[in-house]
């Protein structure tokens, strides 16, 4: 991809509602990866949480930084903030939690 097409495919993340926040490069796989950071906006599932996307790859550091001199840089891959691990409260009750569809059988319903 074109410097002008990870450009034009940010600005469409932004259009989109996205709060950007940075551009890091990062080594994984044995190249050195361009990610987006971003916070989708709030019609996503995944509103309110910290993303990042691939843009590209670059096969040394330095080409990398050539080409996003801006880019924050690590010498290790950095994952995102994860999900909880564990459901919130109530969350498998039948009390109203996820499984919880209002529908209840007895044993001599068929």
């Amino acid at each position: 991809m074109s410097n002008q097409e990870i450009a034009d495919d940010i600005a469409r993340l932004e259009a989109d509602g996205a709060k950007l926040l940075n551009l890091s490069i990062e080594p994984k796989g044995g190249e050195w990866n361009l990610y987006q950071w971003y916070i989708p906006s709030r019609g996503s599932v995944l509103a309110g949480t910290e993303q990042k996307r691939w843009l590209e790859s670059y096969p040394t550091k330095a080409e990398a930084q050539r080409a996003f001199p801006k880019a924050e840089v690590y010498d290790s891959f950095v994952p995102p903030d994860q999900l909880p691990k564990e459901p919130p409260s109530n969350y498998y009750s039948s009390e109203g939690g996820f499984y919880d569809a209002g529908e209840y059988w007895g044993e001599n319903d068929y």
